[in-house]
């Protein structure tokens, strides 16, 4: 599936959100498997579970907080929830996250202004590294 970018500029539904997205491994890598949206006043705009398209290898519980048990019954695609998402994210929308590359990368979706809070608060030993969100 090809990455889609955000609709034509405008009246932006939300001036700024806050994007979390959860992974779990398969056989191809990291797949999605829960999207989560907060606005300005830390109120859940979408939070939405995606079953991967491929058979789940590892859920990666100690990190995801996903199980077996909280995927089960789940039937939304990747390509609804992109557009559910993108019904709400403009042009104009300033998305706000922690690695969000990793998260905008799974959701297969560009978009043009970003503030990473891992980019903004450097790790003590350089790059590569990244801090821990705490």
């Amino acid at each position: 599936a090809g990455k889609l970018a955000p609709g034509s500029p405008g009246s932006p539904l939300h001036e700024m959100l806050s994007v979390d997205c959860e992974m779990c491994y398969t056989k191809n890598g990291l797949e999605l498997t829960r999207v989560t949206v907060l606005d300005v006043n830390h109120k859940e705009v979408y939070d939405q579970f995606v079953q991967p398209e491929d058979p789940i290898l590892d859920y990666n519980t100690k990190y995801s907080g996903i199980t077996a048990e909280i995927l089960k019954g789940v039937t939304k695609t990747l390509k609804e929830v992109q557009l559910e998402f993108l019904r709400m994210v403009a042009m104009e929308t300033i998305l706000v996250g922690h690695s969000l590359e990793n998260d905008l990368c799974q959701l297969k979706v560009i978009h043009p202004n970003v503030i990473d809070t891992s980019l903004l608060y450097p790790h003590p030993k350089g790059p590569p590294f990244k801090p821990g969100l705490r």
